[in-house]
């Protein structure tokens, strides 16, 4: 009997230290898996695959900014402002359509959406139609799921207690990546010819142009997905930004035969989106200023914040605005700025 009783003290020593550290997750909860932040606290995102689902399910909001890793740095207070509303960045490494529109399913299952930004990627509208979410390994699948039965890996994480609360505690002190600047991940990096060059080696060797039939098939797929979303939700405004990618891009993809795809895609995707009256589109890609000067990158696609802040400034109908008018002078206007770059601009750079 005297044996029992340091059995049973461990026992419950043991029950109030599992109790105490799922109550310290429960409440700074890093991933925002059961709680947005409680009061005037600010939440702080820089964990894009762990965080979004969290923000998705427990946020309140009414827009919502969609795209890849060269969406982060948008700053969503300025789009608040601007368009009085209060949006949520939803974000996914390689920003598929099949991927986003999962996220934007989520979304509406807890929000109605009164505006869509959408940072459409050019390699988006040929990506797989088929969604990673549902059965991938980003986000975990028990941050996908509303119970908390499977949430022992998140709750009794070392990671989690040690590293991500630590760390989202310092920088809410800092206000890093709080507010408009969730995700943003500029700071620290270079931006410059010489950091952008790096990633970029022109080879000798000019490619024939590739056969794109698959490409075909996985752009009608996506181009379904979209018009299905759009069509669907008359009552929600929408926004695409084509954002602009480096004249190394555009090079890269002359060198690999891969320019006539790219035509292609745009050709069919711009008259389609610009053919419903809840759609604006604005594409940034022909901005010769922007595309030719890669002091604004990183490497070949990732540009700095003024960019970015470029591209919300001419939402509302600046100069990138597409319309069913001008549609084909926009493409033609990228097709000349192609060929400037492939004979002429990438020249400054590779004498």
């Amino acid at each position: 009997m005297k044996q029992k009783h340091p059995l049973r003290k461990l026992i419950l020593f043991t029950a109030l230290e599992l109790l105490l550290v799922f109550g310290i997750v429960w409440i700074f909860d890093p991933f925002y898996q059961y709680h947005a932040p409680a009061g005037n606290g600010r939440a702080v995102l820089y964990d894009r695959d762990n965080q979004v689902v969290g923000t998705i399910r427990n946020f309140t909001y009414d827009s919502v900014l969609l795209g890849s890793s060269v969406a982060e740095n948008f700053d969503t207070d300025y789009l608040d402002s601007k368009y009085d509303c209060h949006s949520i960045k939803i974000i996914k490494a390689s920003g598929s359509v099949a991927d986003l529109s999962c996220y934007l399913d989520m979304a509406r299952e807890k929000q109605e959406l009164v505006n869509v930004f959408w940072c459409l990627d050019l390699f988006a509208l040929d990506s797989s139609p088929i969604p990673t979410i549902p059965d991938g390994t980003s986000p975990p699948g028990y941050l996908r799921t509303e119970t908390i039965l499977d949430d022992i890996p998140y709750i009794y994480n070392k990671e989690i207690i040690f590293e991500k609360i630590p760390m989202m505690l310092a920088f809410a002190h800092l206000d890093k990546n709080t507010g408009g600047n969730a995700y943003n991940w500029s700071e620290g990096k270079e931006f410059s010819a010489s950091k952008a060059m790096q990633a970029y080696e022109k080879p000798e060797q000019v490619l024939e142009p590739i056969d794109f039939t698959n490409s075909k098939d996985d752009l009608a797929d996506n181009l379904a997905l979209l018009s299905r979303e759009i069509s669907s939700h008359p009552e929600t405004d929408y926004y695409f930004l084509i954002p602009p990618y480096s004249l190394l891009w555009w090079d890269c993809a002359y060198v690999n035969g891969e320019l006539d795809k790219n035509f292609y895609l745009l050709e069919q995707t711009l008259p389609v989106l610009v053919s419903f009256d809840n759609v604006e589109v604005y594409y940034f890609q022909s901005v010769e200023d922007i595309v030719c000067d890669l002091d604004y990158y990183m490497d070949m696609i990732h540009y700095s914040p003024d960019v970015n802040q470029y591209m919300l400034e001419q939402l509302g109908g600046g100069a990138g605005l597409v319309t069913p008018e001008n549609c084909q002078e926009k493409i033609d206007e990228m097709k000349s700025l192609a060929d400037t770059i492939i004979t002429d601009r990438i020249y400054e750079y590779y004498p």
